[in-house]
């Protein structure tokens, strides 16, 4: 009975708390007021464009949302444009992309996002209708708009894509409404331009193209008379109908003709109704009186939206403008005074088993039997089996059973399960069937006196290595071996063989162990990794490993929080703040392990994983504490999990998971344990475009150039941005259109042309640059969704910085003409200066040569003088250089001077040297004596002759005349 109840009661608990998370975990609601960069919090419509963003129209006026930030128009931007609306009430998007605005004071205007323009409309109105105030627009299939007049005529406006405005009448309300207060006496039908048209008496509008069509204008009545009905029945995704009347909405499914009428709480007119189906998650109906609510579809119960718990910052009666479901599945309710809230809905993928009320501290371990129980551990001492769909059959209690806190559960090589404890050492589950629960229990406790025993009693991890040694690994005490001699056991650790046992108090608190391929045993420990070698014969001669001093203890960041080996025999690690890490070898000489690391580059979320688990596609599953991330080791590629995925708000608990037989993956966290279906988990296929939102220049935003523009039109519309030198810094803004879930976009740009390598920014979304050099450049943006790492968007930008204008082409072509320019009078200057110098060097060459010549002619003139003078005196007894110098009209000592420079002689030598030559010539060509010779030569001594004849010629006369013959 006591097994009964316990089972009864967990199913109740479970229900109940399944429901209450659900409830809680399906709708994910964001709030966005003021403070968040709204121009106001009255917020009276909303649209998404075809480019992606959100628009809403405020009491302040019209603002553009990005999922970040808010780009208000409650200002003109453009020199040309007219001035911003203000209250605006509605907008409608038409087929050029461009925004019609209807304001509360019944004035139309047109937004150009391209050119970021405003036009008021008031001309273009005036040929079709006496009264210019629009109560009324609409936006058709064709991406035309209607617009309702005041005096109930209707047109059809559009623009063109040179951004002219274009008014059509459709149905003319003249001679058919109440002149007193503009009222329609009836419904009224038109056939004009083609279209055939509806105003109703409830202000309802519609336009049908004839095409062709020959019907009268009563069967257009009964036609939009009966579409006027149906616009008040919606039918929801799976078939049901619901019809709204003026107090309630009617619920009917024609399936099972289940019926139910949903009254509503207030009456009155403030806005335009709006269905939302949210598929499993239910409907959204907003009445005319501003009411949300919200139906479950399973329950079929209602309630107003601002009770859900999401909304909990909403005053309760308050009421809202719009409800808009957008293409992409996202809901927004615009609030008459709280600004405006965004309603994701996420699948419903992940399931929560919980357990009882007692056991809210959570699941530390969890182990499944060959028969597909489950054995679950908790932090409450209490040990819970349940079935292989989660159903509780069993439960070892702490009271009676004292096993305690089991923070792992190994199965032996002969069947017996080892339990790890936290404070109350290790437990060994024998299988007895002939006692209740099926096992008994023996107890391994830390005994101070006996150092056979356990090291400590808080024990995390049991492991089985491939020589059938278990391994016990300690919190308080470090590794222990189990040794059995005899039937009894005994424990083998630093303080009982292990001599080789790291010292100084490290590596005792080991948290987790697994074996590689190559039967090194690996340890996670608080200071880090350990390993060993399981070949050795005692273990004294266990010789241990450690990387503190090494990069490795960087790598994996000290704490080490799992290990896990995978079918493919590769270790992981994961640490606290180090990511994951696949140990890729081992190096012997180094005695180092190879690591493969990925972390927060790479895509994973959180740098912290508490656990790790491998599904049937050898994908891995890591646990952290934002979500959960999944590893396919194939593509090298990381998908990331978080509420936006229906991952519910739960609290990971370390190392506790398991792969079901029944093909879940089941994770232990505090609220209980996580379950899914690793090949049933689904992704939003989207891929979002991205966009660049914002730019400065030199810290100014660049639509503030308004004296000298840089661009002209919309940053986002802009392929081409170029700047002066004077604005080489610059900052650029940009936005991924992702508004299921922002955090999960990570952004990577560069700068083609300027930076060599890409920059991972993470979710940020700025990029800034600073004195870029001038040329021509392109900048890259690359948004990656962790939930489809496959999909990538991208953006680019041709950036141009223009040179100074010293540094212009035109700066040049002057540079180079002045350089041409100079260089011709330069190399003319060049040539005359040559041509001078050639001249002067000339003339100064000939004067030189002719001043010699002349010199010249004047020296040997003097020297013939010398010569005739000597030649004609030489007979005479009394001839000296007196009779010379005189016959010359010279001084002695001139004469002297200027012969011995001219001949190199003194005048006595010269004349010597003139007897001698004259004395050569006679015994040439006379027959005279030796001694008349002599004399006719002027010297009066034969003897002295002969001695100067032999000096200069080396030979006596007589040899002289001898060789003569």
């Amino acid at each position: 009975m006591r097994k009964l109840a316990y089972i009864l009661l967990f199913v109740l608990l479970s229900v109940s708390a399944f429901a209450q998370n659900t409830e809680k975990d399906d709708l994910l609601v964001s709030h966005y007021t003021e403070q968040n960069g709204l121009p106001n919090n009255i917020v009276n419509c909303s649209l998404k464009d075809k480019e992606g963003f959100m628009w809403f129209g405020t009491w302040y006026g019209l603002t553009r949302f990005d999922g970040t930030r808010f780009q208000n128009y409650s200002n003109a931007v453009s020199i040309v444009s007219d001035q911003p609306p203000r209250k605006i009430e509605t907008i409608m998007e038409d087929g050029q992309g461009n925004i019609w605005i209807k304001t509360l004071d019944w004035k139309l205007s047109v937004f150009f996002k391209r050119t970021e323009r405003f036009e008021n409309i008031f001309d273009e109105l005036k040929p079709y209708s006496r009264n210019l105030q629009i109560i009324k627009i609409q936006s058709t299939p064709e991406g035309k708009v209607l617009l309702l007049t005041k005096d109930k005529s209707l047109l059809q406006a559009y623009t063109l894509p040179d951004g002219r405005i274009k008014v059509q009448l459709i149905a003319s309300s003249r001679g058919k409404i109440n002149k007193f207060d503009y009222q329609l006496k009836d419904n009224l039908v038109d056939i004009r331009s083609g279209y055939a048209g509806w105003v109703g008496k409830d202000y309802r509008i519609f336009v049908q193209p004839l095409k062709g069509s020959k019907w009268t204008k009563k069967q257009w009545y009964t036609y939009f008379q009966r579409k006027s009905v149906e616009s008040n029945i919606y039918k929801d995704c799976l078939g049901c109908l619901w019809t709204v009347g003026a107090t309630s909405i009617k619920y009917f499914n024609p399936r099972n003709g289940k019926q139910k009428l949903f009254p509503f709480s207030y009456f009155g007119r403030i806005t335009s109704p709006s269905f939302c189906d949210a598929g499993e998650h239910g409907v959204f109906y907003l009445t005319e009186a501003g009411e949300a609510l919200y139906i479950d579809r399973k329950t079929l119960e209602m309630r107003n939206v601002v009770t859900l718990p999401q909304l909990r910052d909403e005053k309760h009666g308050a009421h809202f403008f719009s409800m808009n479901m957008d293409r992409d599945g996202i809901l927004w309710l615009s609030s008459t005074n709280n600004g405006i809230y965004r309603f994701n809905f996420p699948k419903r993928q992940f399931r929560i088993i919980p357990l009882p009320p007692c056991d809210k501290e959570g699941v530390r371990s969890l182990f499944q039997l060959k028969n597909g129980d489950v054995w679950v551990g908790t932090r409450s001492k209490n040990l819970y089996v349940l079935d292989i769909n989660g159903k509780l059959k069993f439960k070892y209690s702490y009271d009676r059973y004292h096993i305690g806190s089991v923070y792992y559960i190994m199965a032996d090589h002969k069947g017996n399960l080892w339990l790890s404890t936290k404070g109350d050492g290790l437990v060994k589950a024998l299988p007895d069937k002939s006692v209740e629960g099926g096992y008994r229990f023996v107890h391994y406790l830390h005994n101070a006196a006996n150092p056979s025993t356990i090291s400590g009693n808080n024990v995390y991890i049991t492991y089985e290595d491939s020589h059938k040694r278990i391994w016990v690994g300690t919190l308080d005490g470090g590794l222990n071996l189990i040794v059995e001699h005899n039937g009894s056991i005994e424990f083998k650790n630093k303080y009982n063989g292990m001599k080789n046992y790291p010292g100084y108090g490290l590596y005792l608190e080991v948290r987790n162990m697994v074996e590689d391929r190559w039967g090194r045993i690996w340890v996670g420990t608080i200071d880090g990794l350990m390993s060993f070698n399981t070949n050795f014969d005692d273990v004294r001669h266990i010789k241990f490993n450690s990387y503190r001093l090494t990069e490795t203890n960087t790598l994996a960041n000290s704490d080490v929080y799992a290990l896990y080996k995978d079918h493919r025999q590769n270790i992981w690690v994961c640490t606290f703040g180090g990511g994951l890490s696949r140990i890729s070898g081992y190096d012997k000489k180094q005695n180092l392990p190879l690591f493969k690391s990925l972390g927060k580059r790479e895509g994973l979320r959180n740098d912290v994983i508490v656990s790790i688990l491998e599904d049937n596609s050898g994908r891995l599953w890591l646990g952290n504490d934002h979500g959960l991330s999944c590893y396919d080791p194939v593509t090298d590629r990381i998908r990331n999990f978080d509420n936006t995925d229906g991952f519910p708000h739960v609290d990971m608990e370390e190392t506790s998971s398991l792969k079901n037989s029944n093909g879940e993956l089941w994770m232990g966290c505090k609220q209980g344990i996580l379950a899914f279906r690793p090949e049933a988990l689904k992704t939003k296929n989207v891929k979002y475009p991205v966009y660049i939102v914002g730019c400065q220049v030199n810290n100014r935003d660049i639509r503030s150039y308004v004296d000298d523009p840089i661009i002209d039109k919309a940053i986002n519309y802009v392929d081409r941005l170029e700047l002066k030198h004077s604005q080489s810094m610059f900052t650029l803004e940009f936005a991924a259109l992702n508004f299921h879930n922002r955090d999960g976009v990570n952004y990577r740009y560069k700068l083609d042309g300027y930076d060599k390598d890409w920059h991972y920014n993470g979710s940020n979304r700025i990029a800034s640059y600073t004195n870029v050099p001038s040329g021509d450049y392109t900048f890259v943006v690359q948004a990656i969704d962790t939930a489809n790492p496959g999909k990538m968007s991208s953006c680019r930008m041709q950036i141009t910085i223009l040179p100074p204008w010293w540094a212009t082409w035109w700066a040049y072509t002057f540079y180079m003409f002045i350089f041409v320019v100079t260089a011709y009078f330069a190399i003319r200057y060049a040539k005359y200066q040559l041509k001078m110098k050639n001249d002067i060097y000339i003339q100064t060459k000939v004067s030189e040569f002719k001043k010699k010549f002349y010199l010249e002619q004047q020296d040997k003139l003097f020297v013939d003088n010398v010569s005739s003078i000597i030649d004609s005196n030489l007979m005479q007894e009394d001839f000296d250089i007196e009779l010379i110098a005189k016959q010359l009209g010279m001084s002695r000592s001139s004469f002297f001077k200027r012969l011995k420079a001219l001949t190199d002689l003194s005048p006595s030598d010269f004349v010597k040297e003139r007897k001698l030559a004259c004395a050569v010539e006679l015994l040439k060509t006379s027959e005279l004596s030796i001694a008349d010779i002599a004399y006719k030569s002027g010297f009066s001594d034969s003897g002295y002759f002969g001695k100067c004849f032999r000096k200069r010629y080396g030979m006596s006369p007589r040899e002289f005349v001898n060789s003569q013959k």
